[in-house]
């Protein structure tokens, strides 16, 4: 007997090159994976796979399996979607965010895509921008917002709003009313996160343009502890600017007047094209409608 269970371990095998990472996409295990396969195998009588290598590869048997299982499997997703069951193939959803993505307009995303999607299990997680790229293409998650671009034909990448970051620094620490260039900038401790942040990535680049020699001090991986050594008085950091007003308000941080803005970093909704069409690009859709960089109301979240 064919399934269609079979054809999908078939598919993701293929796709991510190892059986574990194919029984995550599909939230079954590792031999059931290798069960599904070696029927197929033995209804056929070829073997599909190479398993002497790390990442098994098709046999040429293998290769023509895979051809006609895209094709029933892509004729399954059309047929739900005419029906209006085209969900029905996503039980969970892998949602990879920033820190700053949590922080702000996320839970009005969570809201909505359970709106419009009750029974899709939500499963989002944290992490810095060049992990969740990375896991993005060994397909351990589905779809990320983060500032950064796949430049893959297998990923389509969304472009969100851009973020401003301001120059920040106690006011024990620095004057608001100084006008600094970046070397007088440069000359105190700079605050960063540990990690590939994908704005730390981009602004590594940038200050290397102008031939910035920066005093790293490195502060976690946390924005909020970054932001509570900047009102230590510990160094200067680049912060989100929106999110981080109240503590300029607050007189808490001085935002620091240079001779050269910090640039804008855009963010991205990223996910794979071969995944389920009509849910991913619906929730691409919501990140631009709803990305914003400022402090939410949660309150007005939760009574909706």
């Amino acid at each position: 007997m064919l399934t269609l269970k079979q054809l999908e371990a078939v598919y993701w095998v293929a796709k991510l090159g190892t059986f574990g990472a194919a029984a995550d996409r599909l939230y079954t295990t590792q031999s059931a994976i290798s069960k599904r396969i070696g029927e197929l195998e033995v209804f056929f009588e070829v073997s599909l796979f190479d398993r002497s290598r790390r990442i098994v590869q098709l046999t040429a048997k293998g290769r023509e399996l895979l051809e006609a299982a895209e094709e029933m499997l892509q004729a399954r997703d059309r047929l739900l979607d005419r029906m209006g069951k085209e969900v029905e193939v996503v039980r969970h959803f892998r949602l990879g965010i920033t820190e700053l993505i949590a922080l702000t307009f996320l839970p009005r995303l969570v809201h909505e895509i359970r709106e419009t999607y009750p029974s899709v299990s939500l499963e989002p997680e944290i992490d810095v921008s060049a992990n969740l790229a990375a896991r993005l293409l060994r397909g351990e998650v589905d779809f990320i917002v983060a500032p950064t671009v796949l430049k893959d034909p297998r990923f389509t990448s969304v472009p969100l709003k851009k973020l401003q970051l301001h120059w920040m620094a106690s006011p024990s620490l620095i004057e608001a009313s100084r006008v600094l260039s970046l070397e007088e900038i440069a000359s105190y401790p700079i605050l960063m996160q540990i990690g590939t942040s994908g704005v730390d990535a981009i602004y590594e680049r940038w200050f290397a343009s102008k031939n910035l020699a920066i005093k790293r001090t490195f502060a976690g991986n946390s924005l909020i502890a970054l932001s509570s050594l900047t009102v230590a008085g510990f160094g200067v950091s680049y912060l989100p600017a929106l999110y981080f007003s109240d503590l300029a308000e607050q007189g808490l941080l001085n935002v620091l007047h240079s001779t050269q803005s910090l640039p804008a970093v855009r963010y991205y909704a990223i996910y794979r094209n071969d995944g389920p069409a009509p849910l991913y690009s619906m929730v691409a859709d919501l990140a631009r409608r709803l990305c914003d960089f400022s402090k939410p109301d949660l309150a007005s979240v939760i009574s909706r």
